[in-house]
C-alpha cells in the first residue's frame, strides 16, 4: 500500500503540473478588451475546447502508461481503455486491476473529477466577463 501511495504522489504531482501549464497558457491568452466577428469566436471556442479534450487525454494517458509499464494491464489498449472510464469516473467494471493497483485505479478517478472541475473553473475564466 505504501508503494501505491508513492506512486500516486508523483502521478498526482503530474496531473498538477500539466493542469498548471495548460491553465496558465489559456489565461494568458485571454483577450481583453477586444472586438472580435463571431467567426474569430467560434474559431476560439473550437481551439479551447479542443485543448480541454488534449489535456484530460493526456492526463489519463499517463496513467495508462503507467499501468502499462507496471503491467497491471495486458496491453496499452487495455490501459488506455480502463484510463479513461476510470479518469471519467465511468468505471465499466469490465477491465479490473490486480490487487496490487486498485488504489491508484480508484485515485484516478478521484483525480479526473478534480481536474474535471479545475477545468470548469478555468474556462469560467476564461469565458466570462472579458473587462
Amino acid at each position: 500500500m505504501i508503494k501505491q501511495l508513492y506512486y500516486l504522489t508523483g502521478l498526482i504531482s503530474v496531473m498538477v503540473m500539466m493542469h498548471t501549464a495548460w491553465s496558465s497558457f489559456l489565461l494568458q491568452r485571454k483577450t481583453v478588451k477586444c472586438v472580435r466577428s463571431s467567426f474569430f469566436i467560434k474559431i476560439e471556442m473550437l481551439f479551447v475546447m479542443v485543448s480541454v479534450l488534449l489535456i484530460h487525454c493526456m492526463e489519463a494517458s499517463i496513467f495508462a502508461i503507467f499501468y502499462y509499464v507496471n503491467d497491471a494491464l495486458p496491453d496499452m489498449e487495455t490501459s488506455m481503455y480502463f484510463s479513461l472510464a476510470s479518469y471519467a469516473t465511468v468505471g465499466y467494471g469490465d477491465v479490473l486491476l490486480p490487487e496490487g493497483f486498485r488504489l491508484t485505479g480508484a485515485a484516478e478517478g478521484l483525480v479526473g473529477t478534480l481536474m474535471v472541475s479545475w477545468t470548469v473553473a478555468t474556462l469560467i475564466s476564461y469565458f466570462g466577463d472579458k473587462k
